[in-house]
């Protein structure tokens, strides 16, 4: 190979593999940028979502964290979250989760004056109670494809 033309795939190959590292497609929206649009989804659905912050990490599996904060009217009593109203929220994470290729998922939801909305409950119903971890539920692979579906 003509050295100078080595030299342009060679700059070529780093630039491809720069973007796959840093969460960038080349050509179409970011990782950073397709979870800024899954969370002003959740914020314009009618699912009970005040505010919520969608963080695309940048690393090898790429995962996302995710927190809402939910409306008043869904928080029951005792800061809890109903399976009801959890299930279609989990299900449009999963689903924008699976588009953008992601391992795994960290979710949170608090009420509106940032407390804690415990989701021990709703995640046993819903089948995934192994994903609760303390205040957020861990959600990878199985739970994801299970979850897109709802």
């Amino acid at each position: 190979m003509v050295p100078g033309k080595r030299k342009a795939v060679l700059a070529v190959a780093g630039l491809v593999l720069a973007a796959v590292f840093s969460g960038c497609s080349i050509g179409g929206p970011t990782g950073q940028e397709r979870a800024d649009e899954l969370a002003n989804q959740l914020k314009s659905s009618e699912l009970g979502v005040r505010s919520a912050e969608a963080i695309y990490l940048t690393s090898f599996s790429g995962d996302l964290t995710v927190s809402v904060v939910l409306e008043p009217e869904v928080v029951e009593p005792g800061y809890r979250v109903s399976a009801a109203t959890l299930g279609p929220i989990l299900g449009m994470i999963a689903r924008s989760a699976k588009q953008m290729n992601v391992g795994g998922v960290g979710f949170y939801a608090e009420d509106e004056g940032g407390i804690h909305v415990s989701m021990v409950q709703a995640a046993d119903e819903l089948g995934i109670a192994e994903a609760v971890n303390g205040n957020s539920l861990s959600l990878t692979g199985e739970r994801l494809d299970s979850l897109a579906k709802q």
